[in-house]
Order: structure tokens, then sequence, then C-alpha cells
């Protein structure tokens, strides 16, 4: 085994290639041990935990969990996009950043000034959620997901050899992420116990026993027991993610597209074995019934894999293109211009909805509507 020695100054972090082995191995087993990374790797284990630590203090990479919604009877998933007026936008962008529903904030190309991913109990708590105004808003569109073929949770980095792959997955048991049918219903729905431990770990997906236990008021017996469940029946999902510029994977893309409901789930298949898929969803509420996105190494390769779609997925007709200029909000973090972490904004479905306004404010609904624009609402 090899070790390394310690590096002074994390605010100045290039990732090297076994910081990048360091998250791909994470994002097979968000919680293993540093031993066990340590023994697929091949180096010290004080080393991974260092090297962690110091990807981790400078925002570059970082572990969070949720509750695994993803269409079950607890969770309603939905994509917002957000027309806003030019000198708004970033305030809007900051402010719905804060909400607990709003898992991700993106600023986009085209029609749509910001695209949200919102997490919700149900289709009431959603429309709760949609029809509360925020001045700025000129128009909405929104879109539900009906089902996850993929999700960013799945998304690797593909930098481990077989041998290293091996050793992280050969360590657990199949990984239930709510799109197997073993993991499809919940044995019981999420309590209060639940929703604590899981409010932790969107603060770190690796927080110690002990430490959840002391922060939830709960034995250190209990929480294992918990956590045992929660991750092992895939009822949380743990996920690692890493700063995209850092990543060597910078540019996201979304395409709205259109397969036929016979063909959806082969299609949705073979877009799951393409590296460059990073999501793939089911909608309801518009013309497009998938909803994709792209994560490429430059804005030229977008081209390339376009062309690859339209060969290997004929049966797809892609109906529109956006592309990401920048992520506020991953996942329950709040991401600098850099795509480094900053602060933890912990995702929380269980919250009133009432709290997280979007749809325009009443005046400027009135002028946008008597002006052309188009206020459109879509719910499945």
């Amino acid at each position: 085994m090899t070790q390394e020695s310690a590096t002074p100054d994390n605010h100045e972090v290039v990732v090297d290639e076994l910081d990048l082995a360091i998250v791909n191995c994470l994002q097979l087993h968000p919680r293993a041990s540093w031993t066990l990374l340590a023994s697929a790797l091949d180096v010290d284990p004080v080393t991974v935990a260092r090297r962690w630590q110091r990807l981790s203090d400078a925002g570059i990479a970082w572990v969070s969990g949720r509750a695994a919604g993803q269409g079950r009877a607890e969770s309603c998933l939905a994509v917002v996009e957000l027309s806003c007026s030019a000198t708004e936008t970033l305030s809007i962008a900051e402010r719905v950043t804060e909400l607990p529903h709003v898992l991700s904030v993106e600023h986009t190309t085209g029609p749509r000034s910001l695209t949200l991913l919102v997490e919700v109990r149900d289709l009431a708590f959603l429309s709760q959620f949609l029809l509360t105004s925020l001045e700025g808003v000129l128009a909405t569109t929104s879109y539900a997901v009906t089902q996850v073929y993929s999700m960013g949770d799945h998304w690797q980095l593909h930098v481990l050899d077989a041998a290293q792959h091996a050793v992280m997955l050969g360590a657990q048991p199949p990984r239930l992420d709510g799109l197997t049918a073993a993991a499809s219903t919940p044995a019981r729905p999420y309590d209060a116990v639940d929703r604590r431990i899981i409010l932790l770990l969107g603060e770190d997906g690796r927080m110690p026993v002990a430490t959840i236990a002391a922060r939830a008021g709960l034995s250190e017996s209990t929480v294992r027991r918990r956590l045992t469940d929660l991750v092992g029946n895939g009822r949380v999902v743990l996920r690692c993610d890493i700063a995209l510029p850092d990543s060597g994977w910078p540019v996201i893309s979304w395409l709205w597209a259109q397969a036929d409901a016979r063909d959806i789930d082969d299609v949705a298949a073979r877009l799951r074995r393409m590296s460059g898929i990073r999501v793939c969803w089911r909608i309801s509420g518009g013309p497009s019934n998938l909803m994709l996105a792209l994560t490429t190494h430059s804005l030229h390769e977008l081209s390339v894999v376009e062309a690859r779609l339209a060969t290997e997925v004929p049966e797809m007709t892609i109906h529109d293109r956006s592309m990401v200029l920048r992520s506020l909000k991953r996942m329950g973090r709040q991401l600098d211009a850099a795509g480094r972490s900053v602060r933890v904004v912990p995702l929380d479905i269980w919250a009133d909805p009432a709290g997280g306004p979007i749809l325009p404010a009443g005046p400027r609904t009135a002028a946008a509507t008597a002006s052309g624009r188009r206020r459109r609402v879509l719910l499945p």
C-alpha cells in the first residue's frame, strides 16, 4: 500500500486520479468504511480519509441522503420551469434554493429561465406548492415525473477497473434505490424517527452513528437498526456527488423527447446503458413523454451524443433542448459558480408546501396574460 503526505491547503485543491477513484467508490457504496476503500484502491486507509476530508472541506465532493420517493405513495416528483424577469432571475433562484421541497435549481437556456426539480408528498401538496405567488415569475410550466428510469443517483465516473469495482460491490448486497420491484413498496410509512435520521443524512450521508444518535436524541442501537432498514430496503437514497467541473464532465443538457408508449420501457433501457445519460424520466404534462439529462466532457460533444441517440434509439424523437448554464442547488446542496458545495439546504418532503411560492404574482400574471405570454401549469 502507498501512503501520501498531508496536503497543507484545502482551498487550492486540484483533483487527481486517486480523488476521482475515491468518489467513484463512494458512488457505489456511500457509507463504506475507509478500510474497504483502501482495500479496493490499494492505499492506506488514513490516506483515503484525509483525501476525502480535503475534498469535502473544499466543497468538491459530498455524500447526501434523502427519502426514496420516486413515484411511491409518499412522494410526487415534478419538474417546474420558471420564466422570470431578467433583473430578478438570480434573486428568485436564491429564494427557491432555500425551499425544502426543491431538490435542484438550474439556470438554463431557452424559454425557461430556471428549471427546478421538486419533490413533495403527493399531488395535493404539489398543487398547494405551485399555487402561491412569487414576485418576478412571469410564467411556469410543470411536468410530473411518472416513472424514474435513472437519476443522478446512479451516475458514475467509471474510473475504477473491474477488480476495484468488484471489491466495492462485493462488500454489500445489491443496492436498492426505489427503481427495483423489490424496493417499490415500503413495508411501512416513514415515521418521525425515520424523518429525523433522514434529515441528518441530508446534511452528511456519512454522518457517524454516534453523531446521528446524539443529534436525534436516539440510542445508537436504534440508529443502527433504522439505518439498516432505511438503507438496506432502499427507503433512503444515499448519493455521492462531485462538482461537475472537477469531475471532467462539466456540461449538462436537457432533452425533451417522445417515444411510443408501447416502446418506451425498451427505449429507456437502452438509454440507461449509454454513458452520457445522467437522467431518464417518463413525464406527463406536455407533448413529450421522456426527459433526459446528458452529461458531456464539452459543448462540442453534445452533437456527437445526439447523433448516437439518433442511431441507437431511432424510435425516439427529440422535441426540445436546453443547456444548464449553472447549477445553483443539487440535491440539498447550494453550489457556487464553480459547482462546489457551499452550504447544506436539507430536503424535507414533509414540510409545509405553503412555504414554497412559485407561481406568478397576481398583477404580473394579468399583465403577462394580456401581452400574450403563456402561463401554463400542467399537472398529470
